[in-house]
């Protein structure tokens, strides 16, 4: 699992550098500080049950049961519409590891997820709210020792404040590519700031 993770920060870092080469002086790169919650119970009562049963019963995305993180985001315009996107987000929670469909949870440790993938954005330019689709591929570790692997997919929206700065809102699913991965909804805001 640790060649997936290098793999990955090659893979992010590479995408980067070619986007750069291919915009030459219209490129925009920013990094942003992120705040995020990850949401371990509302994925498990949804796969347990459904989505609309969870809903009617109040209980999705109840926040005091998730586990805050904090982290940083690295995004490169590659064209008007797409964005290339690193995320590292760090926690300390309890780790949430199955195997052979056991439940198990440890002593609380440090959870780091680390992922690279795009942005499509809905509109062309600069507009004030452009509303995007997010989907990527990701590595969650617990204290640096259970890795497993996943793929990010969901919306958000980016309003712009001021210059060059951006105001992020983020919705993700992450869905199971391998088989120690506990799935989640994953709440996130971010602010970015330009790079020159």
């Amino acid at each position: 699992m640790k060649k997936l993770l290098f793999s990955l920060m090659a893979l992010g870092l590479f995408i980067s550098a070619q986007a750069q080469n291919s915009l030459g002086a219209k490129k925009k790169t920013s990094i942003a500080f992120r705040l995020t919650a990850f949401d371990f119970g509302t994925a498990e009562k949804v796969q347990t049950s459904s989505i609309g049963s969870v809903l009617n019963a109040k209980q999705w995305g109840q926040y005091a049961s998730t586990t805050k993180a904090i982290g940083f985001n690295y995004t490169t315009q590659y064209t008007d519409q797409v964005d290339i996107y690193s995320n590292l987000d760090l926690a300390v929670t309890r780790s949430p590891l199955t195997f052979s469909n056991t439940k198990l949870r440890s002593n609380e440790n440090l959870m780091t997820s680390f992922e690279s993938g795009v942005n499509i954005k809905m509109f062309k330019g600069d507009y004030r709210v452009n509303p995007y689709l997010t989907a990527g591929l990701g590595v969650r570790s617990f204290a640096f020792r259970d890795y497993s692997a996943y793929a990010p997919v969901g919306f958000g929206l980016q309003i712009k404040t001021c210059n060059g700065s951006n105001l992020n809102l983020t919705t993700t699913y992450s869905t199971k590519m391998s088989k120690s991965f506990v799935t989640s909804y994953n709440y996130g805001v971010s602010y970015s700031f330009l790079l020159k």
